[in-house]
């Protein structure tokens, strides 16, 4: 009876540890990435702004070929939104345009099993060259007070920054080789 009295002590002690050190963790996490696209401003915003261009390029959809995508019936303005479902890679979000302006489009994510975050692209045009834009796509995660998740704060830079990566470069490939020119 003793040692299960000093083993729940224990384990009730290194509980109350953990959340203590996990409440020295951040409430949330930012990540972003940024990339260089061979395309003036207003190309690049025009396929940002526009959900119906995102299965092109975005990297949940790309990884998988037969996912099942759904678009909302007006695709530029804020309150549209791009929803899928993946079949091969189990993955299925929503992300919703909230606002948009030629400089940042803001987006609210919507991810399977993953708390509801907010983020976007910002569009800078290069100061050298007008036919050249840099795009940074970001986003800020919250994080709810339970020790394990503040925990899993720290790793999630390095899970979505990989994604980001290759949506990205996805992009740039879709804009300066496939993307329509605005007329």
């Amino acid at each position: 009876m003793r040692l299960i009295k000093m083993f729940l002590i224990g384990l009730i002690g290194l509980f109350s540890v953990i959340t203590i050190l996990g409440l020295f963790i951040p409430s949330s996490v930012k990540v972003s990435r940024g990339i260089i696209v061979d395309a003036d401003s207003t190309k690049v915003y025009e396929q940002l702004s526009d959900v119906k261009n995102w299965g092109k390029w975005m990297p949940w959809i790309t990884a998988d070929g037969g996912a099942l995508v759904q678009i909302s019936p007006v695709t530029n303005q804020p309150g549209s939104y791009f929803k899928w479902k993946g079949l091969q890679v189990k993955g299925s979000g929503t992300i919703t345009l909230t606002n948009s302006t030629k400089q940042l489009i803001e987006l609210k994510y919507e991810l399977k099993e993953m708390n509801n975050s907010t983020g976007g692209f910002r569009i800078t045009p290069s100061a050298n060259n007008k036919k050249q834009t840099e795009v940074q796509w970001f986003m800020e995660y919250p994080l709810k007070w339970y020790p394990w998740e503040r925990f899993y704060g720290i790793f999630f830079n390095h899970i979505m920054e990989p994604a980001f990566d290759k949506g990205l470069e996805s992009f740039r490939s879709y804009v300066e080789v496939q993307a329509p020119v605005a007329s």
